[in-house]
């Protein structure tokens, strides 16, 4: 099993930040913070699943990169958009699942 070396675009961490904010707003600051964690602790485990993972047929998915992959998070409320490239892994955005139905 391949292990590629993260590389986490901009976007995505204002993403994050986002969506923490959110969290916030419904819930304690402690609470936010606590699943920023997981969401990159998810994120992370795409250094392993990479090649496991087909390419999306969704085209939101697609504007990101050609051949880009997702992976759908444990509480399945996010799409991570990922690529490889060489011995990269290239988190390009989080999405709402809603928004790939």
């Amino acid at each position: 099993m391949k292990k590629y070396k993260l590389i986490i675009h901009k976007r995505v961490f204002d993403q994050i930040s986002e969506i923490q904010n959110f969290v916030a707003s419904l819930n304690t600051y402690e609470a936010a913070e606590n699943y920023s964690k997981r969401l990159f602790k998810e994120i992370e485990t795409i250094r392993y699943l990479a090649d496991a993972m087909q390419f999306s047929r969704w085209e939101i998915a697609k504007q990101y990169q050609p051949k880009a992959k997702r992976l759908i998070t444990k509480n399945q409320k996010w799409n991570v958009i990922f690529h490889t490239d060489g011995d990269f892994v290239v988190v390009d955005s989080i999405l709402p699942s809603s928004t790939m139905r």
